[in-house]
């Protein structure tokens, strides 16, 4: 057998594996001891919730950490309780067994994704051991700084494969980050910054890495209510409490539900 046959069979065994799991019966995903044993297909269809309520059942510390720039450190609200780092934990805590969850938030004025990997950002994820990983993709301060999609893309792929690597048994969410004013004007590498989100969206989907899309989220929740950009940041990029309540109702709602279908 040659190498691409190889591949092929592996492939065909992978998802075989995969589908041999009962996604919908109770027995299945929906049992603790399944999911734990089955973390990887399980997750393709179980919101995350269900993994920090699975891990709580076996009395496992739960914990969620954040990495990202300045909108997920909390920049821009009146206090740090306003910020959706800690109104998504304030409104997980609320769910059956997690009282007791835990988090650190890693997000740091000015970071991209060069400085996420300059400063050793995902080593200092990996030693808290948290049961989540959100990944803010900092894409704010990829597009101010010049730096390529490519690049971009490259970073966010090393970061990933660094996470996965160091945390096997940790579920990692990739989120965009906020939309911005002026965000059509192009920096110095010619880039608008809704390029930078819609290159990495197709890059991380591509790679089949679970994914929020915050950008698209906020956009529609303003379309919906009739509001502007203006009413819900407290500067040019930044989100005031009204903005990051937003986020934080995204958030929460994937967490306790998964993603949206398209007809949703």
């Amino acid at each position: 057998m040659n190498l691409l046959d190889f591949i092929k069979s592996l492939t065909i065994l992978l998802f075989a594996g995969i589908s041999s799991l009962d996604m919908s019966n109770s027995t299945g995903c929906t049992n603790p001891e399944y999911f734990l044993a089955h973390r990887t297909a399980c997750r393709q269809i179980s919101p995350v919730v269900k993994t920090l309520e699975y891990e709580a059942a076996h009395n496992k510390t739960l914990s969620i950490s954040t990495m990202g720039s300045s909108v997920t450190g909390g920049m821009g609200a009146s206090q740090k309780e306003k910020n959706w780092v800690s109104q998504l934990v304030q409104a997980l805590k609320k769910q059956p067994g997690l009282s007791g969850l835990q988090f650190n938030n890693g997000g740091i004025n000015g970071f991209s994704t060069q400085n996420l990997i300059d400063h050793n950002i995902p080593d200092r994820i990996i030693r808290q051991k948290p049961t989540v990983v959100l990944f803010e993709t900092s894409l704010l301060n990829d597009y101010l700084q010049n730096i390529t999609i490519e690049t971009t893309n490259k970073n966010i792929e090393t970061i990933v494969n660094q996470l996965k690597q160091g945390l096997p048994e940790s579920r990692i969410v990739l989120l965009s980050p906020n939309p911005r004013r002026h965000g059509e004007v192009k920096n110095k590498a010619g880039l608008t910054y809704e390029d930078y989100i819609e290159g990495t969206k197709a890059f991380i989907e591509k790679n089949g890495w679970e994914y929020i899309d915050i950008y698209k989220g906020m956009n529609e929740t303003l379309a919906k209510n009739k509001m502007n950009l203006d009413q819900v940041l407290s500067d040019a990029t930044h989100p005031n409490d009204e903005g990051y309540e937003i986020w934080a109702r995204i958030v929460t709602e994937y967490f306790l539900k998964g993603p949206k279908r398209d007809n949703e």
